[in-house]
């Protein structure tokens, strides 16, 4: 039942995040996207991307986003999969996307779209994602922690010692760098699609 509630938190938190976005991004961008390539010439084909979306090719990325998270959340349910694991790791992801919101506001000291759910929203997610591990593996928490921020030697000593290193704690951290994998190419893909779309409406 837990489990369930911060699903729903989750899907009910992307939807919100994902429509002050939708809102923001089009008009913030034509307004700054002149000044930030100035400031940030090594970014600036990350402007002139965002540029490229107006707020129907945006939206219909997020749409695609929504659907994907959707499908990749209640599928593993339905077909009894390791769904614990891969709900994690969009936890992981996700929360990743909020950090990035707060960093790019420090970086160019001022509103960013999305910047308000992010600030609001990422200390529960983190929360969130450490319950959630705890609750599928209670006592593997402080096992995925050292792993999480130590996983470079995580993965030397697994190497090494093999079978007797927690092997559900390096689930949880190579879940959770899937998900952010995932998340990255899914990114392209779904402006590239809200892009394609937009010109044919």
């Amino acid at each position: 039942m837990i489990l369930l509630i911060l699903l729903i938190i989750f899907i009910v938190g992307f939807i919100v995040h994902e429509g002050e976005e939708i809102i923001f991004q089009r008009e913030w961008m034509l307004k700054n996207a002149a000044a930030l390539s100035k400031r940030l010439p090594k970014l600036k084909w990350v402007f002139e991307h965002l540029l490229t979306l107006d707020t129907k090719a945006f939206t219909i990325a997020v749409i695609e986003e929504s659907i994907v998270i959707a499908l990749a959340i209640f599928l593993p349910i339905c077909m009894q999969m390791d769904y614990p694991l891969i709900c994690f790791g969009l936890f992981c992801a996700y929360t990743l996307h909020l950090l990035v919101h707060i960093i790019q506001g420090c970086l160019i000291r001022r509103f960013v779209p999305g910047l308000e759910t992010s600030v609001l929203q990422t200390p529960n997610y983190g929360f969130f994602t450490y319950i959630y591990a705890s609750i599928i593996y209670r006592h593997y928490v402080p096992g995925l922690a050292t792993a999480c921020i130590l996983f470079p030697i995580f993965v030397c000593i697994t190497s090494i010692y093999g079978s007797s290193i927690d092997a559900d704690a390096l689930s949880f951290v190579l879940a959770g760098l899937v998900g952010i994998c995932f998340l990255l190419i899914n990114l392209l893909f779904s402006h590239w699609l809200g892009k394609k779309i937009s010109l044919l409406l």
